[in-house]
């Protein structure tokens, strides 16, 4: 069910990334999903199939799913993207 809500999700023009990782506990994953806004997010919502998502996989979760959404006030890059020294690295 994850691999076809994470096919469905990368084919949504707004989605910028969305990966499916295992968690620290058996049976346990973490989904990681970039949006270009809130509204391509509210939209995802919506798809049918994060809505089939969500209906078949409850019956499924030993615990409810714990979702937290992060907002990104901003980026910022450093000015020298090449890998550190290693002899300053201690």
């Amino acid at each position: 069910m994850l691999s076809a809500l994470a096919q469905g999700a990368t084919g949504e023009p707004d989605c910028v990334s969305f990966r499916v990782l295992w968690g620290d506990e058996p049976g346990e994953f973490v989904v990681l999903a970039s949006w270009r806004s809130e509204e391509a997010l509210r939209k995802h919502y919506a798809t049918a199939h994060y809505r089939y998502y969500r209906e078949q996989v409850g019956p499924l979760l030993a615990r409810p799913s714990d979702v937290v959404v992060h907002r990104v006030a901003a980026t910022v890059h450093a000015l020298d993207p090449g890998p550190p020294d290693p002899a300053k690295l201690g």
